[in-house]
């Protein structure tokens, strides 16, 4: 079972909330994975430093978040770690959503 209230504080920060949604949208990255052609659903630090304009030592803090909540796994690569979406906590999160809120029955 998913710890909901830890994964919400992780997503409650807009910064984390922004990396979810690239990971989410990830595709040819700067740093392809060997036999992976390029193509991966992953983000290594150096692609999250350049889009949100942070030093490497802030993006490991919010990534720390992310995974420590589930969402994200991490992959050293050399210098840098590549970080991969966890879709299983993820959609784990969403179905205990749905029934801790009752969000399956009709709200009229």
């Amino acid at each position: 079972m998913v710890d909901n209230v830890k994964i919400a504080r992780a997503l409650g920060d807009p910064i984390r909330y922004k990396i979810m949604q690239m990971l989410a949208r990830s595709g040819e990255g700067c740093c392809p994975l060997p036999g992976e052609g390029g193509r991966r659903p992953g983000l290594c630090n150096c692609e999250l430093m350049a889009v949100l304009g942070m030093i490497q030592s802030r993006v490991s803090y919010h990534m720390k978040e992310l995974t420590e909540a589930g969402l994200v796994t991490e992959e050293p690569r050399g210098r840098w770690k590549v970080y991969f979406i966890n879709t299983k906590t993820l959609r784990q999160y969403i179905e205990q959503l749905k029934n801790d809120f009752a969000l399956t029955r009709d709200w009229d």
